[in-house]
């Protein structure tokens, strides 16, 4: 029997997805469409990426999702102020960008008993129990700050979360976005392997609480009663450490999925051959 150590081995995500800045030259507002002008490029490429902007203006400052990227010096977001002319911003504001697995533009809403419906522009390929954030000018369904949790998938545009209201009928939606913000990860235990997880670290980089689950799935079996932390709350800017000492076989899967792309987990443990 060999047996090899691994730390990182299941990191997620793969690929660090972290806030970026910018700093905000110019600002307009046509129609609640908010046009934002950067004194650089950007690098923003992704509607529904969150973006937080600060020392602008007292109409401007606020946390938006970003609706469309015309240019790599410009975004939109839907804002509730009606109308700003084009305002130079002196000195130079600063929009910092929250990344999203994915994102869309609204093109309905409606609820019925506390449930709403959002149509997307195309198919979001979302699951039950994802993270999303809603950006539409409407009290009723915006979640910006935070993100809410996808109860239900009618159809590959629509999905459902809770909110507030009763029942509000179905309205076309001509501005506005989404994104989503959980993240999923796994790690396999390679063939002819056996494995055992030590700690898996959980850490929330975001400056929110996030939400996480944790889950042990058997070869082709289903996540449902495999369980080890479903919806748990980590504070912002927290570590915290599981100790696991669970026992893995070959091609079973330990599963991971946060509430925010800023929740990054790592396992420690050891592999056996």
């Amino acid at each position: 029997v060999s047996q090899s150590r691994y730390k990182g081995q299941a990191q997620f995500p793969p690929v660090a997805r972290t806030r970026s800045f910018a700093y905000v030259s110019n600002v307009a507002i046509t129609t609640n469409l908010l046009t934002v002008t950067t004194a650089a490029a950007h690098g923003i490429t992704q509607v529904g990426t969150i973006v937080r902007i600060q020392g602008v203006s007292t109409t401007v400052d606020g946390t938006y999702v970003i609706q469309s990227i015309p240019l790599t010096t410009t975004f939109t977001a839907v804002s509730s102020t009606a109308t700003l002319g084009s305002t130079a911003v002196s000195p130079n504001g600063v929009a910092t960008f929250t990344p999203v697995t994915s994102g869309f533009t609204v093109t309905n809403k409606q609820t019925q008993n506390n449930v709403a419906t959002i149509t997307t522009s195309s198919a979001h390929s979302l699951a039950v129990g994802d993270w999303v954030v809603v950006n539409i000018n409407d009290s009723i369904y915006d979640s910006i700050a935070s993100s809410v949790q996808v109860i239900g998938v009618p159809s590959s545009t629509t999905f459902q979360y809770l909110v507030g209201t009763t029942t509000a009928a179905s309205t076309a939606v001509s501005q506005g976005a989404m994104g989503r913000t959980s993240y999923t990860g796994t790690y396999t235990v390679p063939a002819a392997t056996q494995g055992v997880s030590a700690t898996l670290y959980v850490a929330n980089t975001s400056n929110s609480i996030q939400y996480y689950r944790v889950a042990l799935q058997a070869t082709g079996a289903s996540l449902a009663n495999q369980w080890i932390a479903y919806d748990t709350q980590i504070l912002a800017n927290t570590t915290i450490a599981l100790t696991t000492g669970i026992s893995l076989n070959a091609a079973e899967i330990l599963y991971a999925q946060a509430s925010s792309n800023l929740v990054v987990f790592t396992l420690d443990g050891s592999e056996n051959t």
